[in-house]
């Protein structure tokens, strides 16, 4: 349903005491959606897995062709495999349209912007 879509993931606030929150945006592409059982399997695209907390909850931004969806929710899981890093993020209170593009992301700025 949303496979190949770009997504930023965003730690929305800290579970555990011994976590360090991290605004950063972290860049994904969906591999699988599970519509059934509401979980979103991601790769991550720029950074070690080691980034990203399963003690957080987290802002997922899918970018889609017509449109920019909002979810938020919790990864459970984080590993290697044969299609590079992935994360496996439960989806919490399904997806809400974003209707303008006033996201709370702090992007890189590269050496030539």
């Amino acid at each position: 349903m949303y496979e190949g879509n770009s997504v930023d993931l965003q730690m929305e606030k800290v579970i555990s005491a011994d976590v360090i929150f991290d605004d950063a945006a972290r860049h994904c592409q969906v591999f699988k959606y599970d519509l059934e059982d509401d979980y979103i399997y991601l790769q991550l695209k720029e950074d070690d897995l080691t980034t990203i907390s399963l003690d957080a909850k987290y802002q997922c931004y899918i970018s889609t062709k017509r449109e920019l969806l909002y979810c938020t929710g919790a990864v459970r899981e984080r590993f290697q495999s044969e299609h590079g890093s992935m994360i496996v993020f439960k989806i919490e209170n399904g997806f809400y349209s974003v209707s303008e593009i006033k996201r709370p992301m702090k992007r890189k700025l590269g050496a030539d912007s």
